[in-house]
């Protein structure tokens, strides 16, 4: 039904790229230190960043909201998580009733791949950024690693 193009405030877009840059020193900084340079090469070249798709539901007042009840807030509560989705049908299984999604910027980081997804979840992910699920989902935990790019809605 209708694209928007997300007008990110400076500080936001600040935000993104400081924690963009605290990745690729982090993961230079694992390099000099002798760990595995495969693992940390796109870290160190642009954080790991990649295309993402994260699905809004909508308020009673029609105004998309990520379920939390307010309109483009990412959870920043510690332990708290974004989850994102490598395509569009993932996201859209999550969605219910009138359909949104962001199309959104994630520096995944360092990405643990965990075969027991959500157990001790807390636990597995010392020392990564994000954690890799099933059906191309991926678990980010800083609110500062997602740039919403474009707002999609839509309907079946």
């Amino acid at each position: 039904e209708l694209i928007f193009k997300v007008q990110n405030a400076p500080r936001t877009v600040a935000r993104f790229e400081e924690f963009r840059e605290a990745v690729k020193a982090r993961a230079a900084a694992g390099l000099a230190e002798g760990n595995d340079g495969e693992e940390n090469a796109r870290c160190i070249a642009d954080g790991n960043e990649v295309m993402r798709f994260h699905c809004l539901g909508f308020a009673e007042d029609g105004v998309p909201y990520d379920g939390g009840g307010c309109a483009w807030s990412f959870p920043e509560k510690k332990g708290a998580a974004i989850c994102t989705f490598s395509g569009s049908g993932g996201a859209h299984e999550t969605a219910g009733g009138r359909r949104a999604m962001l199309v959104c910027r994630v520096v995944a980081g360092r990405v643990s791949k965990q075969l027991g997804f959500l157990d001790s979840l807390l636990d597995k992910r010392v020392g990564f950024d994000s954690v890799s699920g099933d059906n191309g989902a991926l678990l980010v935990f800083d609110s500062r690693a997602v740039l919403p790019c474009f707002l999609i809605i839509y309907r079946l």
